[in-house]
């Protein structure tokens, strides 16, 4: 919005130089975008928040700064002189959708010449960049930069029936808007009706067959508050936004109609002439009362972290233009008048006494158990060494949104009384795609790979860190933690590689992988991979992710009707996991292991045993270990051998290479077969297992 300085101070008792002002009002919250300058005037350019509407007028901007700079504002003075017979009797308004009009109401002006505005009428308007048009129109524009109170003037003898019908449109009817396009209307739209048509679209723009002209004598004068939702839509379908739309939609003063009418009665009356009918036609079907709330001394200390004397932060709300009176405990019981819709929360009247406190004057320091090391803290870096990690193994990051469609529960097959089925709602979701926020990070990996997969690409491999939203019991927030997930499909290789078939194609063991580097270079040793099932995953190739008996996550082979329903060309491999349980068990940097001192003796061995849960490869890892006891430093499994015709039916192979070392001495080629033979022993005993030959 344009203000011009000289305009604003008419208004202001201030001597602050119009790039001081502009600086005040930018730490009061009305961002002054810069200082420009009409014919050597200052102009200040405002950018004003969707939910401040009260700052698209000059009285609004004047009553900020007034507050902001603990100084006085003046309203303009309002004098109408009436004469002649009275409003009643010459128009009748009718309201038939008070939803989308809860008040209209009106003046009449006789006897109107219509003419050039006045040189300083149109000074004003120039400076705020508006084009003068003729004296009724500009004193409409005038008033409404002045009290952003958007108004309307009809040709009262064009108007069919003497009547005013606030309506919805009906669907097909048309209007010729003053711009002359023809608009061809539906059910959704709010006009203002005579006896008979429509003659003005509600909120956004007048209709040329009652526009003021030359010859109009007699100007029927609109002062309305319309639904500030119904009015945007309206705008945007029609393709059109005027001063006034642009208004309304930001929500005006529904208790600013009838100033605004003597306001703009008294110009006119000014700058052509004429006389004002007695009275005002005021229909209000829907009043609107102020809210009240309460604010607390103490909530306010707590949130800005800075003390603020109770009567401080009364005067900060008085000087706003709401009224503050004290009740028992020292609490405020605080009136927000009608022109501040936004204040709905104590939290917001905390904000209010802010920014009038001085977001300067709050010290910038923190509490020491806010200060972070070296500017991360430790959950922080351990993300970064998380996100580190997967993108050295080849995988790429993601970003989904964090609300979903309710169908992507049932596409990946989670039953009803799952749950992750239990659901937080949005009370006003943009689209039915996006109308419940994500229990899972299952469903966002694979919907990002379906619309990867439409757009031809075949090998993925992306994860994603990221929140669920998991509804807590009551009334209560729901819970937010954090899930890790990481998808896999196609060939982790390039096409130079040129490998046949399966060959180059990611598996079960290649993310396995994958998650295990992970969890290394967390610190995380010993997780196991126990066989599990799960409705998303294909039987019998999924695991649980443990460790000591704590859930971790799960990973495996997608089901075959999971990957159809996604479209999906190829096997998909996923893991998600819980990262605040990887977090609790965790840390974000490993200590540095000294160089050994002594070589590492090591050997391989190859077991045959039943090929069946309690012979996995696991269990024999645990017996190994135990078996080999301190000296023997690592266990890795790297073969699985299945042949009937070699090992017989229902048996295995696996093969381990171990490694021995002592921190004290080298170790001899006697002390390291001695330990060969316990662990041999120890698999016949505990496992019936043999040597393979």
């Amino acid at each position: 919005m344009r203000v011009p300085y000289g305009w604003l101070l008419e208004h202001l008792n201030t001597d602050l130089s119009p790039q001081a002002l502009a600086d005040a009002l930018t730490m009061g919250g009305l961002e002054v975008e810069e200082v420009d300058a009409f014919y050597g005037e200052p102009v200040l350019l405002t950018k004003v928040t969707s939910n401040r509407g009260d700052l698209l007028s000059m009285i609004g901007v004047a009553r900020q700064a007034a507050a902001i700079l603990d100084t006085t504002f003046q309203p303009p003075e309002l004098r109408v002189e009436e004469s002649g017979d009275p409003i009643d009797a010459a128009i009748h308004i009718e309201i038939a959708d008070p939803d989308l009009c809860p008040r209209y109401s009106a003046r009449l002006v006789r006897n109107v010449k219509v003419g050039p505005s006045p040189r300083w009428l149109q000074q004003k308007l120039l400076a705020a960049g508006m084009r003068p048009i003729h004296n009724v129109v500009d004193a409409t524009n005038l008033v409404m930069w002045e009290l952003g109170q958007p108004l309307h003037a009809f040709d009262y003898d064009l108007l069919g029936g003497r009547r005013i019908i606030v309506r919805r449109a009906h669907p097909g009817e048309d209007v010729t808007t003053i711009d002359e396009q023809p608009r061809i209307l539906t059910a959704d739209d709010l006009v203002i009706a005579d006896a008979s048509v429509a003659v003005a679209i509600a909120g956004v723009m007048g209709g040329a067959d009652t526009e003021v002209q030359a010859q109009t004598t007699n100007v029927l004068l609109e002062s309305a508050h319309f639904d500030p939702a119904s009015v945007r839509l309206t705008a945007q379908r029609h393709g059109m936004q005027t001063e006034a739309s642009y208004r309304f939609e930001r929500a005006v003063d529904p208790s600013g109609t009838i100033a605004a009418l003597d306001r703009v009665a008294q110009i006119i009356a000014q700058s052509a002439g004429g006389a004002v009918a007695p009275g005002v036609v005021d229909v209000h079907p829907r009043p609107r009362e102020p809210k009240h709330l309460t604010l607390r001394p103490e909530r306010v200390d707590a949130i800005l972290g800075v003390s603020v004397a109770p009567a401080e932060a009364a005067d900060a709300l008085r000087r706003l233009g709401l009224t503050v009176t004290v009740k028992e405990g020292d609490r405020f019981e605080v009136t927000v008048p009608t022109f501040r819709p936004d204040i709905e929360r104590e939290i917001d009247l905390i904000e209010e006494v802010a920014i009038v406190h001085g977001y300067d004057k709050i010290p910038l320091t923190l509490h020491p158990s806010q200060v972070l090391e070296q500017g991360w803290g430790p959950q922080q870096r351990l993300e970064l060494l998380a996100k580190e990690v997967l993108l050295q193994c080849g995988l790429s990051e993601t970003l989904t949104f964090s609300m979903i469609s309710p169908r992507e529960f049932h596409r990946i097959r989670l039953p009803a009384d799952s749950d992750a089925r239990r659901l937080v709602a949005l009370a006003n979701p943009m689209s039915k795609q996006h109308s419940v926020m994500r229990t899972t990070l299952l469903a966002s990996a694979l919907r990002a790979a379906e619309v990867n997969a439409r757009r031809r690409i075949l090998d993925m491999a992306f994860f994603e860190l990221g929140r669920v939203y998991l509804p807590a019991p009551g009334d209560e927030l729901p819970r937010e933690p954090r899930r890790l997930v990481a998808l896999a499909t196609g060939s982790p290789m390039t096409s130079s590689w040129n490998l046949p078939g399966e060959t180059g194609k990611v598996d079960f063991f290649w993310l396995k992988g994958v998650l295990e580097q992970l969890l290394r270079a967390m610190g995380i040793d010993g997780a196991e991979y126990v066989p599990t099932e799960h409705p998303t995953f294909h039987p019998g190739r999924c695991a649980r992710v443990t460790l000591d008996a704590k859930a971790l996550g799960i990973i495996g082979e997608v089901h075959n009707s999971v990957q159809r329903a996604y479209e999906l060309p190829d096997r998909v491999y996923l893991f998600e996991m819980d990262f605040e349980a990887i977090s609790d068990v965790a840390w974000s940097a490993k200590p540095r292991a000294a160089v050994p001192a002594f070589p590492a003796a090591k050997r391989d061995i190859a077991l045959v045993m039943p090929d069946d849960a309690a012979h996995s490869a696991a269990v024999v890892e645990e017996t190994i270990r135990e078996a080999g006891g301190e000296l023997l430093r690592d266990v890795m499994v790297f073969d699985l051998f299945t042949d009937e015709a070699h090992l017989g039916k229902g048996r295995k192979s696996l093969a381990f290479s171990l490694e021995f070392r002592s921190d004290e001495r080298t170790l001899t080629d006697d002390e390291v077969d001695e330990l060969m033979q316990r662990i041999t022993r120890a698999a016949q005993e505990k496992l019936g297992a043999t040597l393979r030959e």
